[in-house]
C-alpha cells in the first residue's frame, strides 16, 4: 500500500512540472489586439461591420435604425468604406414628430392640414421624404459621396450621389458607431485607456477630444471642430475580441440613466477582399447643382456634432 500511495504521489509530483499542452502555450502566445489588427492590413482587404443604433428613454428602448458595410485598407490602415444606414422609421413617423415639435405641446397629435403648403413646407416636405429613405456613404480617402437619403430628392436628373465638401459618414450615418477598432490609432487609445483588460474582453472610457485627436473615422463623423465643451463628453465602450484576437464586437453608450444612445457593432470576415470605387464623375453632383437652393437654408454638412 506505502508503494502504492508513493507511486501515486510521484506521478502527481511529475504531472505539475510536466511542460504545458502545447494548445495552452500556443493560446500563452496569442498576439496582442493591435499586433493582431496590423497583420490585418493589407491593400485590397479589409472587413465588414453591422451598427445597431439603439436609444433608451425612460425605461424603454427602441432600435432607431441600422447600419452596414464595408472597410477597405491600404498598406497603413482605413482607406476606404462604403455603407449604408436605415432609420427605422418612415415619413408617417417624422410628421408626427414634426407635428409635435412645432405644436410645443411635445404630444403626437396631428396638426391642422393646410390647403395649400408654402414653398418652405414643400422643401421640408422633400428632405423629410429623403431622410427616410436610406443614405448610402462612400469615402474613398477625404472624399465622401452620398446616395439616396436627405438630399436624394434635391439631385438633378442622372447624377444620383452627392460629393460632400469634406470628408463625412453622412447625415443618418452619423449617428452610427463612432469608434472605429479597425484603425491602429483608434485601437492603440482604446488599449491604453482600458479599465477592463481581459483576454477576450476590454472596456473603458474615452472622451470626444481624444477620440478626434487619433481617429479619422470620428472626425469625419463629427467635424473638423468639437464645438463647445463636447470634447469633454464621455463615451463608454466594451471591445469584445474572438479566439485570433481581432475585433468581433464592439458595444457603446453615452447619455444618462434618464436618456441614453447605444450602439452595438459585429465585425466580421477579417482579411477578406474589398474593393471600393468613387462613383462614375458623371453621376456625381455637387452641392450647387441642389435644386431650390436647398444649400442656402441648411448647413453643411449636417454632420457635424454641434
Amino acid at each position: 500500500m506505502r508503494r502504492m500511495i508513493a507511486i501515486l504521489a510521484g506521478a502527481t509530483a511529475a504531472a505539475l512540472i510536466a511542460p504545458l499542452p502545447a494548445t495552452a502555450h500556443a493560446s500563452a502566445q496569442a498576439p496582442d489586439p493591435l499586433t493582431a489588427l496590423k497583420k490585418k492590413i493589407s491593400s485590397g482587404h479589409g472587413v465588414a461591420f453591422v451598427d445597431t443604433i439603439k436609444m433608451r428613454h425612460s425605461g424603454e428602448s427602441t432600435v432607431l435604425g441600422k447600419r452596414d458595410g464595408e472597410l477597405q485598407f491600404d498598406a497603413t490602415g482605413v482607406s476606404a468604406s462604403d455603407h449604408t444606414t436605415k432609420l427605422r422609421f418612415d415619413r408617417d413617423d417624422l410628421d408626427l414628430l414634426l407635428s409635435s415639435l412645432q405644436s410645443g405641446t411635445g404630444d403626437w397629435t396631428e396638426r391642422e392640414i393646410e390647403p395649400k403648403k408654402t414653398q418652405e413646407e414643400e422643401k421640408l416636405d422633400r428632405l423629410l421624404d429623403g431622410l427616410a429613405d436610406p443614405e448610402r456613404i462612400v469615402r474613398v480617402k477625404n472624399t465622401a459621396y452620398m446616395y439616396g437619403g436627405v438630399f436624394g430628392p434635391f439631385l438633378p436628373t442622372g447624377k444620383p450621389w452627392l460629393r460632400i465638401p469634406e470628408d463625412s459618414t453622412g447625415i443618418a450615418g452619423a449617428m452610427g458607431q463612432y469608434i472605429n477598432p479597425a484603425e491602429p490609432t483608434t485601437l492603440k487609445a482604446l488599449l491604453a485607456n482600458a479599465t477592463v483588460k481581459r483576454p477576450t474582453v476590454y472596456s473603458g472610457k474615452i472622451t470626444f477630444g481624444e477620440l478626434h485627436k487619433v481617429s479619422p473615422w470620428f472626425r469625419a463623423a463629427a467635424g473638423k471642430t468639437l464645438h463647445g465643451s463636447l470634447a469633454k463628453t464621455t463615451l463608454n465602450w466594451k471591445l469584445y475580441l474572438g479566439a485570433d484576437r481581432l475585433p468581433k464586437r464592439l458595444t457603446t453608450w453615452q447619455g444618462t440613466s434618464e436618456a441614453s444612445q447605444t450602439v452595438d457593432t459585429s465585425y466580421s470576415g477579417w482579411g477578406s477582399e474589398v474593393a471600393i470605387a468613387a462613383p462614375p464623375a458623371d453621376q456625381v453632383a455637387t452641392m450647387k447643382e441642389l435644386a431650390d437652393g436647398i444649400v442656402a437654408d441648411i448647413p453643411v454638412p449636417l454632420v457635424s456634432i454641434k
